[in-house]
Parts: structure tokens; C-alpha cells; sequence
């Protein structure tokens, strides 16, 4: 632990596992102090291991969001920071995609990531405090691929929320940025990558021709959480293998 986030209270969405519940970890390891959130009962298992507090949320309902922001500071006090992992992927063929879908996705990864910043910066606002968000969106969000748009786009506009929220909180001293993963290797994603056609074109795509692993998102997240970067906001760091430089 080098302690870059020493003392901060961050909130963590989608900690259950996967990327969110790797860079809960990584965070702890820094210093930060978390709070974990998810609509899955197996964040209670992280939370118990990183002594955490937690709360269980779906980021579709505003209530809920609002009520899992006040357990966070009613826990650790004001919010330092926010990082939002939480997420929801399907593959479905654009002329099959029902509505429902559509909004299933879009209503996860980016109504979610709207109502969950805007609930903390609130807080943040009125207590007159600044801070750091981190979204969490893709490289799915800036390239893109067969049988995803729903996914597609609500990657693309969780780009575009993260540039906004920026230009409209930077004069209370919140920064917001995104990362973009790449091919990561987690629960959700496991059985995509069981298919081995699936995973060799994936490997062949990625100039660095592996899969990526959620800890190797944390160093990034740290980076923009902590106050190496802060003169950093707008902007989406990709962390994919070189995907996105080709």
C-alpha cells in the first residue's frame, strides 16, 4: 500500500464482483475507506472482507439511489469520491433487439451512472465540498461491434455524460472522468469467453493479443481519484490492450 487515497470516503457502485468488486480492493489498498454498493446480495461477501460498509441498490430507482447515498455518508461521513462500476451486457442482433432490452441496458449503465452522479454531487454541492467521480465505460463506447448497439450506446453516452458532468461541476471542485475498458475477464463476461472462436478473435484483435484483468484496471481509477490528477476531468482513459489505437 503506497496510500494515495489515505483518509477518502469513496463510494463504489457494482462491487458485488468483477471489475467493481477489484477496484473496491484496490482502493482499500491505497487507503481509501469504501462503501459498497450493488443490487446482488454477494456484496455483503466483499464488504465483510474489506470491513466496508454496504448497501444494496438498483440505480435504475431514484429513491434507492438517494437512499444508498445517505447509508454511504450515514457510514464514513461525506463522500470524497464515486466511482461507478456498476454495469449490464447482453449480445442480441439489432433486428431482434426488443424495446425491453434496449431500456434494460441504457436504464443500467447510463440512467444509472446519471442518477448516481447527480445524487452525490448534490451532497457534495451542499456540503460544499469537492470531489472525484470515475465512470466506468468501455472501449465499446468509442469503437464498435456486432450484436451489442444497445450496450454500444449506452457506453458511448456514458462518454458523453462524463464530459458533461464535468463542464457543469468543475466550478464546485468535482472533477468526473471515465475509464474504457477493453476485453476483461469477469463473471459476466466468463461466458463469452468460454466460446474459444469468440476468445482467439478477441485475442487477435487486441494488439497486446490477451485478455485483460479487472486489477489491472485499479492503477488507472487511482490515478484519476487521487491528487496526481487534478488537473484532469472530461476525459475517458482507455485501458484496453491497445484496442483503441488501432
Amino acid at each position: 500500500m503506497t496510500g494515495r487515497l489515505e483518509g477518502r470516503h469513496i463510494l463504489v457502485t457494482g462491487a458485488a464482483g468483477g471489475i467493481g468488486a477489484a477496484l473496491a480492493r484496490g482502493l482499500t489498498d491505497e487507503g481509501a475507506r469504501v462503501f459498497l454498493a450493488d443490487v446482488r446480495p454477494e456484496t455483503a461477501d466483499v464488504a465483510d472482507e474489506l470491513g466496508a460498509g454496504w448497501t444494496r441498490v438498483d440505480v435504475r430507482d431514484p429513491r434507492a439511489v438517494e437512499a444508498m447515498v445517505q447509508a454511504a455518508i450515514d457510514h464514513g461521513g461525506m463522500l470524497d469520491g464515486l466511482v461507478c462500476a456498476h454495469g449490464l451486457s447482453t449480445y442480441v442482433p439489432f433486428l431482434e433487439l426488443s424495446l425491453e432490452e434496449w431500456s434494460r441496458v441504457v436504464d443500467v449503465n447510463l440512467t444509472g451512472d446519471f442518477l448516481v452522479g447527480q445524487a452525490v454531487a448534490r451532497r457534495m454541492v451542499d456540503a460544499g465540498v469537492g470531489g472525484s467521480f470515475v465512470m466506468v465505460a468501455s472501449t465499446l463506447g468509442w469503437v464498435g461491434a456486432r450484436h451489442r448497439i444497445h450496450y454500444l450506446s449506452s457506453k458511448g453516452g456514458v462518454n458523453m455524460l462524463t464530459r458533461g458532468m464535468a463542464l457543469d461541476l468543475t466550478e464546485f471542485g468535482i472533477r468526473v472522468n471515465a475509464i474504457g475498458p477493453g476485453a476483461i475477464v469477469t463473471e459476466m463476461t466468463r461466458p463469452r469467453w468460454d466460446d474459444p472462436a469468440a476468445l482467439a478473435a478477441t485475442e487477435a484483435r487486441t494488439p497486446m493479443a490477451r485478455m485483460g484483468r479487472p486489477e489491472e484496471l485499479v492503477g488507472g481509477v487511482v490515478y484519476l481519484l487521487s491528487e496526481e490528477s487534478t488537473f484532469t476531468t472530461g476525459t475517458t482513459l482507455y485501458i484496453d490492450g491497445g484496442w483503441t489505437a488501432q
